[in-house]
């Protein structure tokens, strides 16, 4: 298998020769500029090479934004190469969120990269769902919101939801040194600080938690940077959270993942996503998550927890978690298992796997 990736645009020279193949994977990085849009270039700047790779495979799977247009100057060639197309996000979703942000905390730069660059982004949604044999959105709700709003032949689309590898995670966990003091309910955030990610929601929520419920025994730690940092930094000290908030910014991957290992309860504020990893994250180690009441939560997390309807709600609801321990391992135990069985990554290869196969079987008879 060769996986061809972006990589910055110091990188020129790429070598598309499969010699440097080891093991089972060959890792290609591809150059590409870093603005949008940054899927274009990626394409564009070694479009011969990409094509010279693609001719020479059996199958190709793609992910939605760096598929068009190379599949349809792919498939102008050679027609019964079979393709496979991956959907993260629903391209009206994003315009619909990027709108309603406006004046709340929306930036420029999100307005500019979903609203300005809606037409692109609907684009390449349109042409992946016209040439790929296989349309596979990462849950069933981005599907039927793909299905509301684009032309897809019956049979097309296949959910498949993203992964995580539960066995890395938990051996994460095991061998982390990372530690607390406080006797504080440890709260766990990470993510892009942007609207879009609900973090404002967040901290009103805590606010309502402090100040009307009258609860301060907790303290959350934010992991991540973001266009809302310094908005975030004057709320905390506006709603009187100094004492329970702290900014960590940027941490390498294995120290995030022992941070949320070790506390105590998952906040998952967001407004809309398709199939967050990072949820999946939590579930998967065991944490009680606090979330909003999406399609995107109520898909992933069932009836497995409470979720919250507004601000008063999702405050409620992290009171209830911080003050039993019981309902922390109780509901904990419920997510750990609902990951396990749906969401674990050797389960998620082998449905591709069988995807990959069955639309060889049918390239085979059509020919």
């Amino acid at each position: 298998m060769t996986v061809a990736a972006g990589c910055p645009p110091s990188a020129i020279g790429v070598d598309f020769d499969k010699n440097a193949l080891q093991g089972n994977v060959h890792v290609l990085r591809v150059p590409r500029l870093d603005f949008p849009p940054s899927h274009l270039w990626y394409q564009l700047m070694s479009l011969n090479g990409l094509r010279k790779l693609v001719s020479e495979s059996d199958i190709v799977h793609g992910q939605d934004s760096s598929s068009f247009p190379l599949i349809y100057l792919c498939k102008k060639v050679n027609p019964d190469l079979p393709w496979v197309v991956t959907v993260h996000d629903g391209p009206v979703a994003e315009l619909r969120y990027v709108l309603s942000s406006i004046g709340r905390g929306g930036t420029l730069r999100d307005f500019l990269r979903y609203g300005v660059g809606f037409p692109g982004w609907d684009a390449t949604l349109r042409g992946d769902a016209k040439y790929a044999d296989a349309l596979v959105p990462v849950s069933d709700s981005l599907a039927a919101e793909i299905r509301s709003h684009y032309r897809i032949e019956p049979g097309k689309l296949q959910t498949i939801h993203t992964g995580v590898d539960i066995e890395h995670l938990e051996n994460i966990a095991r061998n982390s040194s990372t530690s607390f003091t406080s006797d504080k309910v440890r709260l766990f955030w990470a993510g892009r600080l942007s609207w879009r990610k609900g973090i404002i929601h967040l901290l009103n929520s805590l606010s309502y938690l402090v100040h009307e419920i009258r609860f301060r025994g907790f303290e959350l730690q934010i992991f991540g940077r973001g266009p809302l940092e310094g908005k975030v930094k004057e709320l905390v000290s506006a709603l009187n959270l100094n004492d329970n908030v702290r900014l960590r910014g940027f941490v390498k991957y294995e120290e995030l993942i022992a941070s949320m290992a070790t506390s105590d309860v998952v906040c998952f504020p967001s407004l809309y996503e398709a199939c967050p990893v990072g949820l999946i994250e939590a579930m998967a180690l065991e944490k009680p998550v606090v979330a909003f009441d999406r399609p995107f939560s109520r898909e992933l997390i069932g009836d497995n927890l409470p979720l919250a309807k507004g601000i008063t709600d999702y405050a409620e609801n992290l009171r209830n978690l911080c003050t039993s321990a019981e309902l922390r391992e109780k509901l904990g135990k419920r997510v750990k298992a609902q990951a396990l069985e749906k969401f674990e990554i050797r389960q998620i290869a082998k449905s591709y796997l069988e995807l990959y196969r069955n639309i060889l079987a049918c390239s085979e008879v059509d020919r």
